[in-house]
């Protein structure tokens, strides 16, 4: 599909008489669909159905939900095995003393066996339960987790684009009032009012500027490589944020309370939790091996054989209790049960930093909101303020009283305003979400409110 810029230059060669001609009607409308800017919320769907991250996810999901079939068919299935041979013998007997027939024959045999056993004492394969039980909800809680890790990248990278297009917009706006200034103060120098010292300055300003947007040009694309990583495709054309944002303070207004929801509700760490539980049991897992196994066992089978006695026919079966008593194993358990107690110690110090870290981003999340609303009253406040402080230094430049580097300067300042105000509004967004997602509260419904917000 051709990019926005390239479907304008060819928008712009066709003859408007043209447009008269079915061809060309088709045309308009293709045009029109090329430039159709896709939202938040689209870009989220088309994440959900290509990110490999988030679908690497749902294939663990369905992994680990087949461990409990395996874990059942080892506690309370019986394992039912038939086998079944044909041979060939071959048999030289000599006789040394005694009666008997010796001397050479051959002869084939041939059997199968059916064999059952039924467990009845595993506490391992128990404990292996309890554990795969806890491994599904575990990788329930990762595959929220990773929903909301999703939303949180799809929208730091669909904002990443806006405002990377804001820094390239922004700074060829620059560019051009540079440019004009540029070609003021140089037929200024030219009838002999100003110094050719302002004309360098000026041509400084410009130069830097054209720096500015090949940097910004480059950051663009960038940060819709990072979109394309998430959702497999670029994006054409965005839909912008509305150029009014109406903030809000969080709800409840209590650091406190968020921070104990971030502590009771988030995903991940309800995830190490589990993982800490996991372990905890592993390590009673490993030190019933010195305990008793039993199984009640079963057969039934028949063989046919030869030989210099004659042939032989035997069908047999067998019923009873079998029991396992591990007496001395080289250590191995005892072993095992001492990693198994460390590995319990490595999941317990996660867990508490996972604790500290969600705890760390719940507040960081809560105060940067309060201090979005401020930055962005600030920085609306601020472009305003260069604006009249544009216009005030370029009255101040015709009269004499200011000169070029004056005029660079406040033009730089209020394209650093719009910036700065620009990004305020997207990082205020994301702090919200950010806060949603520490709390274990962010939902697609939050992703859909944002799009109410862009136009």
């Amino acid at each position: 599909m051709p990019g926005r810029a390239q479907s304008i230059r060819k928008w712009t060669n066709i003859d408007m008489h043209n447009l008269l001609r079915p061809g060309c009607v088709c045309a308009a409308v293709l045009f029109s669909q090329v430039t159709t800017a896709e939202n938040l919320s689209e870009i989220y769907q088309q994440a959900l159905q290509h990110d490999p991250r988030f679908k690497a996810q749902q294939a663990a999901l369905q992994a680990t939900l087949e461990n409990r079939p395996q874990a059942q068919a080892q506690l309370i299935k019986p394992e039912i095995v038939i086998t079944a041979n044909a041979d060939r013998n071959f048999q030289d007997i000599e006789l040394k003393s005694g009666f008997g027939l010796g001397g050479y024959t051959e002869f084939n045999a041939y059997g199968y066996s059916l064999d059952l056993t039924q467990p009845i004492f595993h506490y391992d394969r128990y404990l292996r339960l309890q554990q795969v039980d806890a491994e599904i909800f575990k990788a329930q809680l990762e595959l929220d987790a990773a929903e909301q890790d999703l939303m949180i990248r799809t929208s730091e990278s669909y904002f990443n684009v806006l405002a990377a297009k804001d820094d390239v917009e922004f700074s060829q706006a620059e560019k051009a009032a540079l440019e004009k200034q540029l070609d003021q103060t140089s037929q200024r120098f030219e009838v002999g009012l100003i110094a050719i010292t302002d004309v360098q300055e000026a041509r400084a300003g410009y130069d830097l500027a054209i720096a500015r947007e090949l940097q910004a040009i480059n950051q663009l694309d960038d940060a819709k490589e990072a979109l394309k990583e998430i959702t497999g495709t670029y994006p054409q054309s965005l839909s912008r944020l509305s150029a009014n944002l109406i903030t809000s303070r969080p709800d409840p207004e209590d650091i406190q309370s968020w921070t104990q929801s971030a502590l009771q509700n988030n995903f991940g760490l309800k995830a190490r939790l589990i993982d800490a539980e996991i372990a905890e049991k592993e390590i009673s897992r490993q030190a019933s091996g010195h305990l008793p196994a039993v199984d009640l066992v079963g057969s039934h089978g028949f063989r046919s054989s030869g030989g210099q006695f004659g042939n032989s026919e035997l069908e047999f079966s067998a019923i009873g209790v079998q029991a396992r008593i591990p007496i001395y194993e080289g250590g191995q358990v005892t072993s095992r049960t001492r990693a198994a107690l460390q590995r319990h110690e490595e999941a317990l110090h996660r867990l508490e930093q996972s604790r500290r870290a969600v705890e760390r981003t719940s507040r960081e999340a809560f105060l940067g909101i309060l201090s979005g609303i401020s930055l962005i009253k600030a920085f609306k406040q601020a472009v305003t303020s260069s604006e009249t402080a544009v216009i005030a230094t370029n009255t101040g430049y015709e009269a004499g009283t200011r000169t070029a580097v004056d005029v660079v300067t406040a033009e730089q300042e209020l394209f650093r305003a719009k910036k700065d105000y620009s990004r305020a509004k997207y990082q205020y967004i994301l702090d919200n979400l950010r806060l949603k997602q520490a709390s274990g509260k962010l939902a697609p419904e939050d992703i859909y409110r944002i799009n109410t917000l862009l136009k």
